[in-house]
């Protein structure tokens, strides 16, 4: 527990909330603790908040619909859940069995967040969600309209189709390539930790595809 609180950047006073935002179903199901969804479902309402507020004093001519834009690229699975993974919580997630997936990585970056805030109150949990989102507050202007799924169908509609090519890795983080395809055409192929996150790569790869119309 020390550990991971020097990973975090907050000394919990009560460890054994700690312990239950780090605790998964399965581990809850096979050992009868506490999980964290009920930590999860709090911090989830925290991060939305602060990622809104910060969103709305940092771009003060940002419309109502930008400012929504850049607050779900932030708070999406794919960006919080990498977070988990780069800064090593993911040692420190009690799991009984099965796999582990993108958004178990980031409702433990909400769990977190909830359970900092029970501890701590709110201004400890928006530094956490600040010190923790830094560099993706500061790029929202530049990030927020990068989801080329969206705009993948949005210009060829149901002339799309994504296929999962393979499966590899361990069960507790796989890696899938999806394969694209237009009009039944082979188009693209990516890998990603999660289907979603290489579906994404594809359908960069084909709108950056000059040819395709």
């Amino acid at each position: 527990m020390k550990d991971i609180q020097e990973l975090i950047g907050y000394r919990f006073k009560d460890k054994s909330i700690l312990e239950m935002a780090l605790t998964h179903s399965s581990y809850s199901h096979k050992y009868g603790e506490e999980d964290y969804q009920r930590l999860e479902y709090l911090g989830d309402s925290i991060v939305d908040f602060v990622v809104a507020d910060e969103l709305y004093s940092r771009y003060p001519h940002a419309d109502e619909g930008v400012l929504t834009k850049m607050r779900g690229a932030i708070v999406s699975s794919q960006p919080l859940g990498e977070i988990v993974k780069e800064r090593g919580y993911v040692g420190y997630l009690r799991v009984g069995y099965g796999t582990v997936s993108q958004k178990t990585y980031s409702d433990v970056f909400e769990s977190l967040c909830g359970a900092i805030y029970l501890d701590g109150g709110m201004e400890c949990a928006r530094k956490y969600v600040v010190s923790h989102l830094a560099n993706l507050l500061d790029n929202a202007h530049k990030n927020y309209n990068m989801d080329y799924k969206s705009k993948l169908l949005e210009k060829f509609s149901d002339r799309v189709r994504f296929e999962e090519l393979s499966k590899t890795g361990p069960e507790h983080a796989p890696t899938f390539e999806m394969g694209l395809y237009i009009d039944g055409n082979f188009v693209a192929k990516a890998k990603g930790d999660s289907k979603k996150h290489a579906e994404q790569k594809c359908a960069k790869i084909a709108l950056d595809n000059k040819k395709l119309k």
